[in-house]
């Protein structure tokens, strides 16, 4: 019964002074840390408001995604979005634009039809692989791109070859 009421004793006086710390604790409001035991769950739109009452509110805080979106575009100079411009222009002109794209975000092995290889080659490759970098630096595909850039020059070497052996075997039948 002692050994018990001794536990019971240390237990409330441990307890006392870790309540003591913890409310005796002060925040420093601009200090970017947040403590241990702050417990931030979002509410069902996902966004945190964070509101001290000596401060007015403030605005939300944008997304990394909306950041990186209003960003997105700005390293590149008038003369090359205008180049991709016309780029994304003759890709969209072709019916094998869909298939292109397809096969640069997709896994597997790549098929396109002699087709659209020589459709690809008309584009021109650095208006291809230009328009390649150009749409996979968009945020939606920041988790693929180190997969969907090598993948989009294979396919272009792929296509060359294609149109090769297709214009060789082309060449062999005229003699």
């Amino acid at each position: 019964m002692a050994k018990s009421l001794h536990i019971a004793m240390f237990v409330s006086i441990v307890l006392f002074f870790t309540s003591y710390q913890i409310s005796s604790q002060e925040i420093d409001q601009y200090s970017q840390e947040v403590p241990e035991d702050v417990k931030i769950s979002p509410a069902s739109d996902f966004d945190i408001y964070v509101e001290s009452p000596d401060e007015p509110p403030s605005k939300e805080a944008d997304s990394p995604a909306m950041e990186y979106g209003r960003k997105f575009g700005h390293h590149y100079t008038d003369k090359e979005l205008a180049f991709f411009k016309v780029c994304f222009q003759k890709l969209n002109s072709s019916h094998c634009g869909d298939d292109l794209f397809k096969n640069m975000v997709d896994d597997g092995k790549p098929v396109l039809l002699a087709e659209c290889c020589g459709e690809l080659l008309k584009i021109g490759k650095y208006c291809y692989l230009g328009m390649a970098q150009f749409i996979l630096s968009s945020y939606e595909f920041r988790n693929i791109v180190s997969k969907a850039i090598p993948k989009s020059k294979q396919t272009w070497s792929d296509c060359v070859r294609v149109i090769e052996n297709q214009n060789s075997v082309w060449q062999f039948d005229r003699l």
